[in-house]
């Protein structure tokens, strides 16, 4: 199986969500960046990014290659800041 090839940027995660209930009730759309640390063997490894772009949250995630292709999406002009993640996370 060929590895998927990543780009050097932050990636983005597009979610449904809503709250309420009833006639209350109301659907949003929530973005989450993620920093992408491997893709190998299928499955890509990514580190959840704040909000300020400044680190990123200890906890890794593996998903499938497939997931990774239908749910992210490379998140424009990010290259620096993901060389800047880069210099901080260890491999």
């Amino acid at each position: 199986m060929n590895d998927l090839l990543l780009e050097e940027g932050i990636y983005v995660k597009r979610s449904k969500g809503s709250f309420g209930t009833g006639a209350t009730s109301r659907e949003c759309l929530i973005e989450s960046l993620w920093y992408p640390c491997r893709a190998e063997n299928g499955f890509v490894e990514l580190f959840p990014v704040m909000d300020n772009l400044q680190r990123v949250l200890p906890m890794k995630q593996k998903i499938s290659a497939e997931v990774f292709k239908e749910e992210y999406s490379l998140k424009e002009n990010s290259r620096d800041i993901y060389l800047k993640l880069k210099k901080i996370i260890p491999d």
